[in-house]
């Protein structure tokens, strides 16, 4: 098999905290990639210095598994601030998988992304920040309970769970004070929507505008208080159901809102648009996820999923394909790489 010359290099952080993408899901995707392309190789990126190290190693594209890292400055190594990669890399010519660095920060920060689709005039639920103490009287929030509170800017359902929603005065300070406690942050106060979850793969085409949206349904088990919560606990142990989208109106609807948001913050190549419906059944945007984990076990990765329910596009063929999106940017004859691997990726032309 003559394999394609191109050097692909993956890159992760050792750093549970900002890695998208744990140790067998690298190694996964390397093996997978060194039977197609000459030169696939994992670089560790822990802080700018490690960007640094990429950055001379010239890749034809950088496969990322996370958003930022930590800006080392002085001897002693202290953290000043965060370095978006994405925003690095364009600065020093380098290609890569996924969104600019701007799309990113609106994945990082879901105040802000809220603000971006509402200013598009897409649905997402009524909300506000607040700080410890910052509303005296229960009259004066802006909103009526039920709320849902959470940190703004974690992922992966941190500082999520039962007692997310609030109904009353005290149980909302209670879960404000905890939020700042745990991540020294304001919290996000939303609209608690009541209705069915759900999260939509994103992935473009190749040789195409098209953008394809691929809905599963998210089914978490009722609580204590009657809520389905899709919190920490729950996602770490994969305690939920992931479904097919069957009803085909809701299916265009949510589809419809995922990829005008996607859209509306500028992302590109693939991601992950959450939404919820409300009581009548309207969908609203929740959050986007542009640098989703990819693992293979046993198709647990939310994006994985959405992919083999919606096209029946296996992991080979997944990889494949957000490599080749990558790679169309830097090169403008691709023939040999899409007929390379023709037969190996499902249509996404329609």
């Amino acid at each position: 098999m003559v394999k394609i010359n191109k050097h692909i290099e993956i890159v992760r952080s050792s750093k549970p905290k900002f890695s998208s993408m744990g140790l067998e899901s690298c190694e996964m995707i390397r093996d997978l990639l060194s039977n197609y392309y000459e030169t696939v190789g994992i670089t560790i990126v822990n802080d700018s210095n490690d960007i640094d190290v990429l950055i001379m190693k010239k890749p034809d594209l950088a496969f990322l598994g996370l958003k930022k890292v930590p800006l080392i400055s002085g001897p002693n190594g202290n953290s000043v601030a965060d370095v978006w990669l994405s925003e690095y890399l364009d600065d020093n010519g380098i290609n890569y998988s996924g969104s600019s660095a701007r799309a990113i920060s609106l994945d990082f920060d879901k105040t802000e992304a809220k603000q971006v689709v509402e200013a598009a005039g897409l649905k997402t639920s009524g909300y506000f920040m607040a700080k410890n103490n910052q509303f005296g009287f229960e009259d004066k929030l802006p909103l009526n309970f039920p709320l849902f509170l959470k940190p703004p800017n974690t992922g992966g359902g941190k500082g999520i769970g039962a007692d997310s929603v609030v109904r009353d005065y005290n149980t909302f300070n209670s879960k404000v004070e905890s939020i700042q406690n745990e991540f020294s942050c304001a919290t996000l106060a939303e609209e608690y929507l009541t209705g069915r979850e759900f999260s939509v793969a994103i992935l473009d085409s190749l040789n195409s505008e098209n953008i394809i949206a691929m809905p599963i349904e998210l089914i978490t088990e009722k609580n204590n208080q009657g809520d389905r919560i899709l919190g920490r606990k729950i996602k770490a142990d994969d305690t939920e159901h992931v479904l097919a989208v069957t009803d085909s109106l809701i299916k265009k609807q949510i589809n419809t809102l995922a990829i005008s948001v996607f859209k509306a913050i500028g992302a590109r190549d693939y991601g992950r648009i959450d939404i919820r419906l409300d009581m009548n059944g309207v969908p609203h945007f929740l959050e986007a996820n542009l640098v989703p984990g990819l693992a293979f076990h046993n198709f647990t990765s939310y994006f994985t999923s959405a992919c083999w329910i919606n096209r029946l596009m296996d992991y080979q063929a997944m990889i494949l394909h957000i490599v080749e999106l990558g790679l169309s940017r830097a090169d403008t004859e691709l023939e040999e790489i899409n007929d390379y691997h023709s037969k190996l990726t499902p249509s996404l032309t329609t």
